[in-house]
C-alpha cells in the first residue's frame, strides 16, 4: 500500500502541468510574427459575413500587404467589397460606391475625399474578425480557461464577450487546432449576442509564410477618389 501511494505521488509530480492559456496566446502571436503571411478564409453566422483573401504582417502584427474579399450581411443592408493595400497604398471596390466607366477600383488617400475616412475606419473594425493576431482579443480574459488540450486541440471557455463597456452574460467557447510547427490552422469561436442569437465564427488559416504577394490594380483601374460617389 505504501509502494502505491509513493508511485501515484511520484507519477503526480511528473505530470505535465496544464498549458496556460496567456502563454499559448503569446506563442502564437510571435509564430505569426515569424511567419510573416498566411491565408484566410472566414465565416461568421446567422448574420453572415465572410471575408477571404491574404495578409502579410511586419512589426509585431501590423499589416504591410492585404488582399481580402467580403460579403456582409445585416437587417438593413447587404456590402460586399474588395480592399487592396501594399504599404501605403490601399484601393478599394465596393457595393457602395459608384466609379467612373472604366475603373473597378477607387485611390484611398485619406485626405482626398470625405468619404474616404468613414470607410477606411470600417475596414479597419473589419480587420478583426479575419486577422489571425486578435485570437481570443474580443473574449474577458479574466475567465478564459482551457477546458480541453488533446494533442493539436485546445478548447477555451470564457465568461463573455465585450459591450458596451462590459460583457455580454453566457459561455464563449473557442476551438483552436494548430499544426505540427505550432501554427494556428483553425479556429471555431461560439459566442452569446446581445439579441438571443448565437454568433459562430470559423476560420481557417494556411500557407503560412508562403502565401503570395498581394499585387496593386493596375493604374489604368483606379479612379480617384474625387471621381468617386459614395453611398453612406
Amino acid at each position: 500500500m505504501l509502494r502505491a501511494l509513493t508511485l501515484l505521488l511520484v507519477l503526480t509530480a511528473c505530470s505535465p502541468a496544464p498549458p496556460d492559456p496567456a502563454e499559448l496566446l503569446k506563442e502564437w502571436r510571435q509564430t505569426l510574427q515569424s511567419q510573416v503571411s498566411v491565408r484566410f478564409d472566414v465565416t461568421i453566422e446567422p448574420r453572415r459575413r465572410t471575408f477571404a483573401g491574404v495578409l502579410h504582417v511586419v512589426n509585431g502584427g501590423a499589416t504591410a500587404q492585404r488582399d481580402v474579399t467580403a460579403h456582409i450581411e445585416s437587417d438593413h443592408r447587404t456590402v460586399d467589397y474588395r480592399s487592396v493595400r501594399v504599404g501605403d497604398e490601399s484601393y478599394l471596390q465596393h457595393s457602395g460606391l459608384t466609379l467612373p466607366p472604366g475603373r473597378t477600383f477607387s485611390g484611398m488617400g485619406l485626405n482626398d475625399a470625405p468619404w474616404v475616412g468613414p470607410y477606411t475606419r470600417d475596414l479597419s473594425l473589419d480587420e478583426r474578425y479575419y486577422h489571425p493576431g486578435n485570437l481570443l482579443s474580443d473574449v474577458d480574459r479574466t475567465t478564459l480557461r482551457l477546458t480541453e488540450h488533446d494533442g493539436n486541440r485546445y478548447v477555451f471557455t470564457a465568461g463573455g464577450v465585450p459591450h458596451s463597456g462590459g460583457f455580454t452574460n453566457g459561455e464563449v467557447r473557442v476551438v483552436v487546432e494548430t499544426d505540427d510547427e505550432n501554427r494556428v490552422v483553425r479556429v471555431e469561436q461560439t459566442t452569446p449576442s446581445t439579441d438571443g442569437r448565437q454568433q459562430r465564427l470559423v476560420a481557417v488559416y494556411s500557407q503560412w509564410g508562403t502565401a503570395p504577394d498581394v499585387l496593386l490594380p493596375p493604374r489604368q483601374t483606379v479612379a480617384e477618389p474625387t471621381e468617386v460617389k459614395a453611398g453612406p
